[in-house]
């Protein structure tokens, strides 16, 4: 059962991301969508990762490479669609366009298809940690305040900060070898990890009201 509990990350994607599907009348525009599409790109790419070294050959690393670019891509930009302070809209765009010049050095430097791209990873974690403090601080100092849990936006960036956050550490202990890889542990994390930020997302399809979704 553990060797395949990262298997089980789908179910956890596909299941929330049903429930998006269920409650999709909640979401009115393309921001709200968005997160529905994020979702299930997610659950596409561990069914794609599963089954790209059985039929090429190769290892999957370009797969979750890709992933890294498009999902922290999407994310900041959702993110600067949310915020109001131009200001903060500006170090949005600037954060975006850092992370794909950052993403393409380190790609040319760095072979993706056989190394996973950390450091790009830890900028994509940094962008959105700093994009998402700012909206809270802009949710906390508004009369939305009193209604932030009846918000699709507040339960989607609590989850991705749940998940992100903590494994960021993880993963540099990882990769500047600070603990020896345990599959077993490893697995535990990821599922755990993806099993709150899913829960996350389901709280907000079921939980938040339409006229808070814009």
């Amino acid at each position: 059962m553990l060797a395949d509990l990262r298997f089980y990350i789908v179910y956890l994607s596909l299941l929330s991301g049903i429930c998006g599907l269920v409650y999709r009348h909640k979401l009115p525009d393309y921001k709200s969508r968005l997160i529905l599409v994020s979702i299930w790109f997610s659950a596409l790419i561990e069914i794609v990762g599963r089954y790209f070294t059985a039929c090429t050959g190769l290892l999957n690393f370009c797969v979750f490479n890709l992933y890294i670019l498009l999902i922290f891509s999407l994310y900041i930009y959702l993110l600067k669609s949310l915020l109001k302070n131009m200001a903060y809209k500006y170090l949005a765009v600037f954060l975006l366009v850092v992370f794909v010049v950052y993403f393409t050095i380190n790609s040319i430097f760095i072979n993706p298809m056989l190394y996973v791209l950390t450091n790009s990873y830890v900028i994509g974690v940094i962008s959105i940690a700093i994009l998402s403090f700012l909206y809270l601080l802009e949710v906390f100092s508004s009369d939305l305040i009193l209604n932030y849990t009846k918000s699709i936006f507040f339960w989607f960036i609590l989850g991705i900060l749940i998940f992100h956050i903590p494994f960021l550490p993880f993963m540099l202990s990882l990769d500047w070898f600070l603990i020896d890889y345990n599959p077993v542990i490893y697995e535990l994390i990821i599922f755990f990890l993806n099993l709150l930020m899913n829960c996350c997302f389901a709280a907000g399809f079921i939980w938040s009201e339409r006229k808070y979704n814009y």
